[in-house]
């Protein structure tokens, strides 16, 4: 693939940095979320999981709005696929991840401010995070079925990026992981 010389031929360490401490943020997530919800844990030990999930969610959306403020500062490199039909796909899919990875927190914080047992937000312990809403119990189950249901297109989203990394990576063998690596590996 040639790129023009105005456009960086990877993507800026910085936004590389994000994907992927976002990718072990998301993963964490995920693996929390079950002992999170655990019933028979000590009650302590659940509201120090929640307040880690709700912590670790907020600094997901933060990174993901640097992440979109990087791609609006920075030169970007063209887009990698040539095919309208493949461009296309490969946008629509980061467009949603990048939507879920937003919606999520939302959801969550709104769930957190609704629910009828008012918990504070302690973004690790170190400050509240203000609540928009007070509770309500139809605005919590709203958010809590979202919230669940933005988990599963994450995971199915995730899915199809995955696969096609790796039709990029074991297929095509064209160096599209090296965009968005740190140094020369897989070029």
């Amino acid at each position: 693939m040639s790129c023009s010389p105005d456009r960086p031929a990877r993507w800026h360490p910085a936004s590389v940095a994000l994907h992927w401490l976002t990718l072990l943020l998301v993963l964490f997530q995920f693996w929390i979320a079950g002992p999170m919800r655990d019933e028979s844990r000590d009650l302590i030990s659940r509201f120090e999981l929640y307040q880690r999930h709700k912590s670790v969610g907020l600094t997901i959306a933060l990174f993901v709005v640097l992440r979109l403020m990087l791609r609006l500062a920075m030169p970007q490199p063209e887009p990698f696929e040539r095919d309208p039909w493949l461009r296309g796909a490969a946008a629509s899919v980061h467009a949603a991840l990048y939507l879920c990875l937003l919606a999520l927190p939302v959801t969550g914080l709104l769930m957190a401010a609704a629910a009828p047992i008012q918990i504070p937000t302690l973004y690790f312990g170190l400050f509240p995070v203000p609540h928009p809403i007070g509770p309500d119990p139809a605005t919590y189950r709203r958010m809590l079925w979202m919230h669940n249901q933005l988990g599963n297109i994450l995971i199915g989203l995730g899915a199809v990026h995955l696969a096609a990394v790796a039709v990029h990576m074991l297929l095509w063998r064209d160096g599209l992981l090296g965009r968005m690596w740190f140094g020369q590996r897989w070029r």
